[in-house]
C-alpha cells in the first residue's frame, strides 16, 4: 500500500443506532415501495427485452435462476459459526478470495457462505470457492430475506465494496448480527443520493458496524453522511492482494498455440468491452493493419451472452471473425487475420498475459469502466478511454507508475496502440511499472482482518470450545 494512504485506528465493535421506526413497520413499508415501483417500471422493462440484446440476455439468466433467489433456502445444521461474504459480481467475488481464506484460518472450522447477485458471479464463484456454500443472494423482499437470515443463521456478514439494501440490513440489525462492509467504495453521485435520503440514509449506514475502505476520499464521503469517523477504516483494495503476479505458463503456452502467437506478429486484446466498443475495436484494427501492422486482435465482451451481438459489430466492422468456443484443432491460424472473439468466462487473464497491449473496455462508452489490474499483475501496457470512475482508484494508481495511458475516442486509442508496437521496449517497460506497482499496494486482506477481529476473536474461540 503506497505511504499516502493513511490507516485509521482499529474501531471497537459496537451496535448502530436503532432504526427510528420498528422493524416490521419498515419492512412494510419498503415492500410496498419495491412492489409500486415494480408495477410501474414493468412496461419499460418489457420493452428494454425486446429491443435490448443485454437487457434481454439478463433477465433470462434472472429468470432462470428465479427458484434458487426466491426458493427456500436449505438450511444450515452445523453449530459452527458462520461468516456471511457477499460480492455482487465477478470482481467482487474476486477480491474477497484471500479474506475468505484468511477467515477460515483465523476461525477454525468455520462455515463460509459466499452469495453473489450475478449469474456469471454465481458461476464464477462456484469456480473460484469449491467446498463451500455458493448461493444468490437474497432480493431485497423482506420475507425472502428473513427466511434467508434464518436458514444459515450467520454469525458475520461481509459486504464486499458498496451493498446498502435496507430489508437486508434491517433484519440484520433486528437480529443483532453484525454487518462489515469490506473494499468499500461510495462515488459522489452516490454520496449524493444518500444526502438527500437525511435521517433515513443514516439510519440505514448505521445498521454497519465498520467500513473498511480502498481510499481516503472514500473514507470522506462516508463521513460527510454521518458515519462516525472511527467506524470507518482506510484499508486499502483488496483486489491488489488477489491479483497473481506470476503467469500460468501451462494455459498461456496453450493459448499460444492457440492463437498463433511466435510468428512475429503483434498481439492486441480488447478486454471486457461493452457496445458500441466492438465497433470501435474494428475500427483500431482495420486502421493499424492499413499503416502496414500485421495485427492480431482478440475481443472479450464484457458479458458472454452478448457474443452473438459483439460478432455482428465486428463482422459489420470489416473483421473475419472466429468464437473461441469454435475453435478447431488449428486454432485461429486456420481464418487468416480473423480476430478470436472470446465468448467464454474465466480464460481472459491467460490471453491477456500473451498480448503485447491491452484495451479494457466500459471506458470508450458511459459504463465507467472495467477491471485495469489484471493486464497490469501480468506487466502488460494498458489503454483505457476517458469513462473509469468505477476503478478511479486502480487507475490514477497505474497512470502514475507510468503504466496505463488514458485516450478520448477511437483514433487516439489507434495512434496510442501505433505508438507503442512501434517501440516494443518502451511498452514493455510500461507494464513493468504496472505490475511494480501492484506489488506495492499489497496488504489490504491483513489490515482488513484487524479491523475485523473483535467480530472474528470470538468466533475462534467459539469454535475451538466445539472442538475441545
Amino acid at each position: 500500500m503506497s505511504a499516502d494512504v493513511p490507516v485509521a485506528r482499529e474501531p471497537a465493535p459496537r451496535r448502530g443506532r436503532a432504526l427510528a421506526v420498528p422493524a416490521r413497520v419498515a419492512h412494510l413499508f419498503l415492500d410496498t415501495g419495491y412492489a409500486g415501483l415494480a408495477v410501474g417500471l414493468f412496461p419499460w422493462a418489457l420493452g428494454r427485452v425486446f429491443v435490448n440484446a443485454k437487457a434481454r440476455a439478463r433477465w433470462t439468466a434472472y429468470l432462470r435462476d428465479v427458484g434458487a433467489r426466491f426458493g427456500r433456502r436449505a438450511p444450515r445444521t452445523s453449530g459452527a459459526p458462520c461468516v456471511w461474504v457477499h460480492g455482487v459480481s465477478v470482481g467482487e467475488v474476486k477480491a474477497a478470495a484471500r479474506l475468505v481464506e484468511q477467515v477460515e484460518a483465523r476461525v477454525p472450522g468455520a462455515e463460509v457462505v459466499v452469495t453473489t447477485t450475478t449469474d456469471t458471479g454465481h458461476r464464477v464463484a462456484c469456480e473460484r470457492y469449491p467446498g463451500r456454500r455458493v448461493e444468490f443472494y437474497p432480493p431485497d423482499v423482506s420475507w425472502v430475506v428473513r427466511a434467508t437470515l434464518d436458514r444459515l443463521r450467520p454469525d458475520l456478514v461481509v459486504l464486499v465494496e458498496s451493498e446498502f439494501w435496507p430489508n437486508f440490513l434491517v433484519a440484520a440489525r433486528d437480529r443483532g448480527i453484525p454487518v462489515a462492509l469490506v473494499n468499500g467504495r461510495i462515488s459522489e453521485r452516490s454520496a449524493s443520493r444518500f444526502r438527500r435520503g437525511g435521517r433515513l440514509s443514516r439510519a440505514l449506514l448505521a445498521a454497519i458496524q465498520c467500513f473498511c475502505v480502498q481510499l481516503p476520499v472514500h473514507a470522506e464521503r462516508f463521513r460527510s453522511l454521518g458515519v462516525a469517523a472511527d467506524r470507518v477504516v482506510v484499508t486499502g483494495n483488496l483486489k491488489f492482494d488477489n491479483v497473481p503476479v506470476l503467469v500460468d505458463r501451462g494455459r498461456s503456452d496453450a493459448w499460444a498455440r492457440r492463437l498463433g502467437v511466435g510468428d512475429g506478429r503483434p498481439l492486441f486484446v480488447a478486454g471486457s468491452t461493452h457496445p458500441p466498443e466492438e465497433r470501435h475495436v474494428a475500427a483500431v484494427v482495420r486502421s493499424l493493419r492499413a499503416r502496414g501492422v500485421p495485427l492480431r486482435a482478440v475481443v472479450a465482451p464484457r458479458h458472454p451472452a452478448r457474443a452473438d451481438a459483439a460478432e455482428a459489430d465486428l463482422r459489420r466492422g470489416g473483421l473475419e471473425v472466429v468464437r473461441r468456443s469454435r475453435l478447431g484443432p488449428e486454432g485461429a491460424g486456420a481464418v487468416p487475420d480473423a480476430v478470436v472473439l472470446l465468448d467464454s468466462v474465466g480464460e481472459l487473464e491467460s490471453v491477456y498475459a500473451l498480448a503485447d497491449v491491452v484495451f479494457v473496455g466500459g471506458s470508450l462508452v458511459r459504463h465507467g469502466g472495467q477491471n485495469v489490474m489484471e493486464p497490469a499483475s501480468v506487466a502488460k501496457p494498458i489503454l483505457v478511454g476517458p469513462h473509469t470512475w468505477n476503478f478511479r482508484g486502480e487507475v490514477d494508481l497505474l497512470a502514475a507508475a507510468g503504466a496505463l495511458e488514458v485516450v478520448d475516442g477511437p483514433a487516439a486509442l489507434a495512434d496510442a496502440l501505433a505508438r507503442c508496437l512501434a517501440d516494443p521496449s518502451a511498452a514493455a517497460a510500461r507494464g513493468e511499472r504496472g505490475r511494480a506497482a501492484i506489488l506495492e499496494s499489497k496488504g489490504a486482506t491483513e489490515r482488513t482482518l484487524a479491523v475485523l477481529e473483535p467480530w472474528l476473536a470470538p468466533l475462534a474461540a467459539r469454535a475451538a470450545a466445539r472442538v475441545s
